[in-house]
């Protein structure tokens, strides 16, 4: 290094323990305030009822969704793994007349 140079003058490395970090940690504590006040505001606004509403709609599935579900759900037997279990166990049984 070159005799007179002051490198305390130099750059940091790194933004810990410069006032920059200090911006930056303020600044995304402020995002993140900010955030979740409107999101708040925007879950228990008595105001934004009618929007809530609107914006549910895009949520909702098409009755032709719903339909196909209710319709694969009333062909699918309920059975337990109990009765899973002992219908395995009757085909297994060798006394048992093939159908």
């Amino acid at each position: 290094m070159a005799v007179g140079v002051d490198t305390s003058k130099w750059k940091p490395r790194r933004v810990k323990g410069t006032p920059a970090a200090g911006f930056r940690n303020a600044l995304s504590i402020g995002v993140i305030t900010a955030g979740i006040i409107t999101g708040l505001i925007f879950h228990f606004g008595s105001f934004t009822t009618n929007f809530r509403k609107a914006w549910d709609v895009l949520y909702e599935d098409p009755i032709e969704e719903v339909e196909r579900r209710m319709l694969i759900a009333s062909t699918l037997s309920s059975k337990t793994g109990d009765q899973i279990r002992e219908a395995l166990e009757e085909a297994k049984r060798i006394d048992r007349p093939e159908a």
